[in-house]
């Protein structure tokens, strides 16, 4: 067939499409336009689906972990913790395992706990499983969501399949595996589901579509990563402000689009009110006691500044939104992640990559083409241009101090000054550009059948040029050479070194960028041409796309052995033993700069570990700066005072890098195949859990922590410190007692006491306002001793003292969630029977 009769060919089979079909007996191949809308649905969520399987198949096919560094570093122990005392105590709403105790709900530690979901997996399967599986799960309902917001949108099956598939398979999405960042996965997960219930509100009416809507809402929030929530809640409010505006000047008029924005903020409001028992305490303590209280509310100027734009994107991260070897990562799952990450940051554990097809794919939404003159054509036009202006927003947003949009949101928008990590938000960049791309397919495929595809090999040839000329700079060297001088100059040697390394690899990633780019170019050329089936059209995208993102993905997703990882070692089965002695202690353990929780899985209790937001007081109290060490507890040293009030027993010393523990014989040692020794166990003398003591020292707020610390003031065995004085005035330090324990739970503590005279019974967890206690049954206030510890007072004799926990923030909290689902189950419930009765008048407008 010659190029004219290829012409006339595509000139007859669009007058033939234009007048209604094939004449009688003829079954000409159909166009791009047709091959899209024939993809059938239950293809496209096989599809997903096996790649979701393909690209977890080591964990989905066996038995082992998701490896995540944050999942080991506080994730599997708290889920551990929570899903033992669900089956055991009943649900905690106290974590007495790490720094001393901490608050559970409040503190967001337990992570997505109420989550239905993870809740249900917990139950299901074993701990380790649940948490990979909530991973693989909501990577296959990111695809599943896409695709039902494309198709809301009026794109063609096939279109929505390669959006989904392209969002499904997200870089800025599965690369947070690595990381153990499951929250944020959650969130990007549900963005296109939020936005799905929005448009399906705007178009339908209503109240199931704003049944829905709330209950996203609230399943978003219930991730607890509340910053992303945040970005995405921000996103969604402007979207429908945009579209409700786009109804009040078309037919609808703007009585209904006001109806329409408010019946929107009205139903938002009680999708967060389903989880005002997440919501109002963990608000609270998040802002009054825990650390980000110092970071964040209480910081000011240019700490402040630093702090919120900490961890954003920079100009390199840019440019490996389309070239992912450009920056590196510090991951040493592939030679170019294996610590080759050169870019401003510390460290780089996931990765941003939007997606070179989809970047390319989101370019033809702007093709000029015909069919776009009417309904959902106009409302795509202009949805188009909102997008771009989204992703363009908080692209600029992502690069934190390098633009002024960053500085304008911090100023200007409520909650952005409690946040970090502007580079957060890139997720919403990668949602606006996975809708154009297949915008942007359905687009092409209508200018091609047109005949009018010049714009399409414009655009896509642009592209290539372009690449192919990073590739020239960055096979001579000049690419690098020509950044680390003008861009990012004073490159330290590290960096340099990371640089250096990396360079062969973002050669060869310019090359992949520039074959990937030319592929996708000929392949519309050839569909274009009929050179290529356009019945294959949408898999041959689809394999692009994935062989694209694949490789990114690949590196960021690794397994790991449950068992290797949770077994007890020595040192630990020698702790575990005398645990179940019975006589509570504390361990201090310095591996990992004191951020290990390990220990805590096997149920010992900890002076130390990690978490994202620990008691402030605590914190002054150790010393912790920073996220890493403690400075009075194995940073500089190993006080006294501190391990005798916080109840440490037992410290378990890394032997191998600091050396042996002078003047303390070690009980208990694990070593080497050649010797050394690695870990060791020291016992330290220790006060108990819970003493009496018959002084109180009495000093203003801001001069307790320095009395603890004065060893010369302060003797933890006779006395404590207060900021106010008792209900019961101890009678002096010649006062004698005991404290023998009855019961321990994570909300609950019973035990009886003997004093010789009027005392003080301290007991070495952290003080919290929604502790409450009584004495012989008549309650007592709980005093804050030693700066961060528990006290109440006795009067001489015998007594049986409880403490409970009572946080008037989560009762109010639980009973406005029961209000508020209660009230989305019965808008839904309602909303068939309304439209039964109440019939869609003649003319009504829609969306």
């Amino acid at each position: 067939m010659t190029k004219t009769d290829r012409r006339h060919e595509r000139k007859r089979r669009r007058e033939r499409r234009e007048a209604g079909g094939q004449g009688r007996g003829e079954s000409a191949p159909p166009g791009a336009v047709e091959a899209l809308d024939r993809v059938p649905g239950w293809a496209v969520m096989t599809a997903f689906a096996l790649a979701t399987l393909l690209l977890f198949r080591e964990f989905v096919f066996s038995d082992v972990m998701l490896f995540g560094s944050d999942t080991l570093a506080l994730g599997y122990m708290a889920r551990a913790f929570y899903a033992d005392a669900l089956q055991s105590t009943g649900f905690p709403l106290w974590n007495p395992i790490i720094l001393g105790g901490t608050p559970f709900i409040e503190s967001l530690a337990g992570g997505d706990s109420l989550h239905p979901l993870s809740v249900l997996l917990l139950l299901l399967t074993d701990t380790y499983r649940a948490i990979g599986w909530k991973l693989v799960l909501h990577v296959f309902l990111a695809g599943v969501f896409m695709f039902a917001w494309l198709r809301v949108l009026g794109t063609s099956r096939g279109a929505a399949a390669v959006g989904g598939l392209a969002f499904l398979l997200a870089p800025h999405m599965v690369t947070l595996v690595f990381p153990g960042h499951d929250g944020k996965i959650f969130v990007v997960a549900m963005t296109p589901i939020l936005f799905w219930a929005g448009e399906w509100f705007l178009r339908r009416g209503g109240l199931l579509p704003l049944a829905a809507l709330a209950g996203v809402v609230a399943t978003v929030i219930l991730s607890t990563h509340f910053q992303m929530a945040y970005f995405l809640f921000g996103a969604m409010g402007a979207y429908m402000l945009f579209r409700c505006i786009q109804l009040g000047r078309g037919a609808p008029g703007w009585r209904m689009a006001g109806g329409r924005l408010g019946a929107f903020l009205l139903f938002s409001v009680l999708g967060a009110g389903v989880t005002t028992v997440q919501l109002l305490p963990a608000f609270s303590y998040v802002t009054e006691d825990s650390r980000r209280a110092g970071t964040t509310v209480q910081a000011e100027g240019e700490g402040a500044l630093t702090y919120g734009s900490s961890w954003s994107l920079h100009p390199e991260e840019i440019v490996s939104l389309a070239v992912p070897e450009f920056v590196g990562a510090s991951v040493g799952t592939a030679p170019w992640t294996d610590n080759t990450y050169w870019g401003r940051n510390p460290f780089k554990l996931n990765h941003e990559y939007l997606g070179l097809v989809v970047l390319l794919l989101a370019l033809l939404a702007f093709v000029p083409a015909p069919g776009r003159g009417t309904g959902t054509g106009r409302q795509q036009d202009s949805i188009r241009w909102f997008l771009l202006g989204l992703g363009v927003v908080v692209l600029l947003f992502t690069l934190g101090r390098h633009t002024p949009v960053w500085r304008i949101f911090y100023e200007v928008v409520p909650g952005i000054s409690l946040f970090r990590a502007p580079s957060m938000a890139i997720f919403l960049t990668g949602f606006a550009a996975v809708t154009l791309a297949a915008l942007g397919v359905d687009r092409a495929a209508r200018a091609i059948d047109a005949g009018e595809g010049r714009w399409v090999f414009r655009l896509l040839g642009g592209g290539v040029a372009i690449l192919a000329v990073g590739w020239v700079l960055a096979a001579t060297g000049l690419l690098p050479s020509i950044w680390t001088s003008t861009l990012y100059s004073g490159l330290e040697p590290p960096r340099l070194s990371a640089l250096e390394s990396l360079e062969p690899h973002m050669v060869r990633g310019f090359g992949v960028a520039v074959l990937v780019a030319g592929l996708l170019a000929g392949l519309w050329w050839a569909v274009s041409r009929s050179y290529f089936p356009a019945m294959l059209l949408v898999p041959a995208l689809a394999f692009l796309i994935a062989a694209d993102q694949w490789r990114v993905n690949a590196a960021f997703i690794e397994v790991m052995d449950y068992r290797a990882f949770a077994s007890p070692d020595q040192n630990l089965q020698f702790l575990i033993e005398r645990q179940a002695e019975g006589e509570p202690f504390r361990v201090l353990s310095l591996q990992r700069q004191g951020q290990d929780v390990n220990p805590g899985i096997h149920g010992l209790e900890l002076a130390g570990g990690h978490h994202p937001n620990d008691l402030l007081r605590y914190r002054e109290l150790l010393g912790q700066e920073t996220s890493q060490g403690f400075e009075r507890l194995g940073g500089r040293e190993l006080h006294p005072t501190l391990l005798d009030i916080l109840n440490v027993r037992y410290i378990l010393w890394p032997e191998l890098q600091r050396g042996p523990l002078e003047g303390v014989p070690a009980v208990s040692q694990l070593r080497l195949a050649d010797g050394r020794v690695l870990t060791s166990v020291y016992e330290v003398p220790h006060l108990p859990r819970a003493r009496v003591v018959g002084e109180a020292i009495v000093v203003d707020e801001g001069r307790t922590l320095e009395t603890v610390l004065d060893q010369g003031a302060f003797d933890p065995t006779r006395s404590t410190v207060l900021s106010e004085p008792p209900p019961i005035v101890p009678a002096g330090p010649g006062v004698e007692g005991s404290v023998r324990w009855v019961e321990r739970t994570p909300n609950r503590l019973v035990f009886d006491v003997e004093a010789s005279a009027a005392a003080l019974v301290v007991v070495s967890e952290n003080w919290f306002p929604a502790w409450r206690a009584s004495v012989d049954g008549v309650e007592t206030p709980v005093l804050r001793a030693d700066h961060t510890l528990r006290a109440v007072a006795v009067e001489g004799g015998s007594h049986r003292v409880e403490m409970w926990y009572d946080s008037p923030e989560l009762r109010s909290g639980l009973w406005l969630s029961i209000l508020s689902l209660v009230v989305v189950l019965l808008v839904a419930a309602a909303d068939p029977l309304l439209r039964r009765w109440q019939p869609a008048k003649p003319g009504k407008a829609g969306a």
